[in-house]
């Protein structure tokens, strides 16, 4: 509520010879503050607004979306770095299979129900590899390009934001390495799990492509480095690596 005049003032302003309140319209409309915060590391939205440009010979249009799939990869790597570190042995409080031939069948479905879960996550990882090893040279080679061009070119550099993704990328990748490494429960959990399905294979659904990926899953757990190694080598084919490498 509005506070009450004193009187002496109330006399003073009725004494005046106009009007103080005006009831003309005002000129200028309120002034709406705008919040800026500025995100250097990454894009919330995924540089989205490159999609209404396109058509158009927009400066590192490419770039922006390989920087907005690394950075999607890089989240998705954090989640597997999460689960792996924080991963304990299974099989380690799983009761010893014993009694007739009966009781094994049930204890091995107990066990291979207990165990998929956590093995189908050690097998994302496998996927993950697959996926980043791809993603990371498919945008590396933008690079090779405009490194190339640049000694001819002075305004046309590489794109720093894609350079900035690709190292945070490589980081997620040797996290992810040095933690499948130095879980030796990965190994033996997957070990109890491949005896478990081997004897209750007949009626497990989808049977075939569980053991077709731990065909795979066996040797990307037994060799060390193997994200890296695998990254390497498909960084070696892209053409004029050397160069991006060297900038």
């Amino acid at each position: 509520c509005r506070r009450a005049m004193p009187e002496s003032v109330a006399k003073v302003l009725a004494a005046l010879p106009f009007a103080l309140e005006t009831s003309q319209a005002e000129v200028q409309g309120p002034v709406v503050k705008v919040k800026y915060e500025a995100l250097g590391e990454s894009n919330p939205l995924g540089y989205v607004d490159r999609l209404g440009f396109d058509g158009y010979a927009v400066t590192w249009a490419d770039e922006s979306k390989g920087m907005a799939e690394l950075e999607a990869l890089q989240a998705r790597g954090v989640e597997l770095i999460s689960t792996l570190y924080t991963y304990r042995s299974i099989a380690r409080a799983l009761p010893t299979v014993s009694g007739d031939d009966g009781m094994k069948k049930k204890m091995y479905a107990a066990s291979f129900e207990v165990l998929h879960p956590h093995i189908s996550r050690i097998k994302a990882l496998m996927y993950f590899k697959d996926e980043v090893v791809t993603q990371f040279c498919n945008n590396m080679a933008l690079l090779v390009p405009q490194d190339a061009r640049k000694r001819n070119d002075d305004v046309r550099i590489p794109c720093e934001g894609l350079q900035l993704a690709l190292i945070s990328a490589l980081d997620v990748v040797v996290l992810l390495d040095s933690l499948k490494d130095t879980k030796a429960c990965l190994n033996n959990d997957f070990s109890t799990y491949k005896r478990a399905f081997a004897a209750v294979r007949g009626d497990v659904p989808n049977a075939e492509r569980i053991q077709q990926e731990n065909n795979l899953l066996h040797p990307f757990l037994a060799h060390k480095q193997k994200l890296l190694t695998e990254l390497k080598s498909a960084v070696q084919k892209v053409a004029g690596y050397d160069e991006v490498l060297t900038a």
